[in-house]
């Protein structure tokens, strides 16, 4: 009977204990079912958006920005590869017209070593063979001014050395012709070289001119050293006042530092030719006497006398002249 007694109340009690377990869990377990329903949503909203999970209008900002990205990239690139070949131009530029003002710097040796020749043998005995007089001109390929900056701005001062070129080249042509006639007066072709000597010059100081506009420099070419000359090479003197009033009839913008550099550039250019062509040189004077600010822009302006005198004097043997028939 106890032992009865005992299982009736075992069994009773695991009964009310599964009872009050039961009853304690059901709200719990409703509470945590909303949290984890709400936790979901959360987590939905909050994971990473894939690409399969976007809308139109995501896609097609992706696609916008790609496309951005991308034309950034290649418009840096083309800016860059621009702006080499502009350098690279610049450089071109920049050694086609210091090379023309060493072929005018020539043409003034050339034609002052002519015109002395055939002072001291005769105009109306000998003429000079034409290579002295057709080496002068300028070759076409100077004249192709498009490749150059061909903006507005410079449009009229291309196009007005253009034509001066053209017309140098017409003038040497001119003065060959008469040179050659014995029935020309000495006067006229006298007149001829000096016209020639003269437009060297200004060709010379409109080249440097157009060179500082355009903001080249004198251009060296780098693989080869400068000429050694037997004169020192010193700096211009700044303190003449007719030199001084001279230069700025001519180049009135450019400072004197720039003009210095030119100055160097032609004495390296002077000094290398006398190197590569020796010659005995004659100790007499080697111009004519008809300096004067038409003939004396290298003299005075750029302070290259003694080059020059030098220069004629080495180049007064290499002058052929062809004796006129009876």
């Amino acid at each position: 009977m106890a032992v009865s007694k005992r299982f009736i109340l075992l069994t009773a009690l695991i009964v009310v204990l599964s009872v009050s377990c039961y009853g304690v869990e059901i709200e719990p377990s409703l509470t945590l079912d909303k949290i984890a329903q709400a936790s979901e949503k959360t987590s939905v909203n909050t994971n990473p958006t894939r690409l399969g999970q976007t809308d139109a209008d995501e896609i097609t900002n992706l696609l916008l920005a790609a496309f951005a990205a991308l034309g950034t990239v290649l418009t840096w690139q083309a800016i860059r590869r621009e702006s080499k070949q502009q350098q690279i131009k610049r450089t071109f530029q920049s050694k086609i017209l210091s090379d023309l003002i060493r072929h005018m710097y020539r043409n003034k040796v050339c034609i002052c070593a002519t015109h002395w020749k055939l002072q001291e043998e005769g105009f109306d005995r000998y003429y000079p063979s034409e290579e002295h007089l057709l080496k002068l001109k300028l070759l076409p390929e100077d004249l192709r001014f498009d490749r150059f900056d061909n903006t507005p701005d410079f449009y009229d001062i291309l196009h007005e050395l253009e034509l001066k070129f053209r017309n140098f080249n017409i003038e040497v042509d001119i003065s060959l012709e008469h040179l050659k006639q014995q029935n020309i007066d000495e006067k006229t072709k006298i007149r001829d070289l000096e016209v020639l000597e003269f437009k060297s010059q200004l060709l010379t100081s409109d080249i440097i001119n157009l060179m500082h506009t355009l903001k080249l420099p004198i251009e060296e070419e780098k693989n080869k050293r400068p000429g050694e000359s037997a004169l020192r090479y010193t700096t211009m003197e700044s303190g003449n006042t007719d030199q001084n009033g001279l230069r700025k009839k001519f180049h009135a913008e450019i400072p004197l530092e720039y003009i210095e550099n030119v100055r160097k550039f032609l004495a390296s250019k002077s000094a290398r030719y006398s190197k590569l062509h020796p010659a005995e040189l004659p100790s007499k004077p080697c111009r004519p006497d008809h300096r004067n600010e038409r003939t004396g822009y290298f003299d005075d302006v750029l302070q290259l006398s003694e080059y020059l005198d030098n220069d004629i004097k080495g180049e007064y043997p290499k002058i052929h002249l062809i004796e006129f028939r009876a």
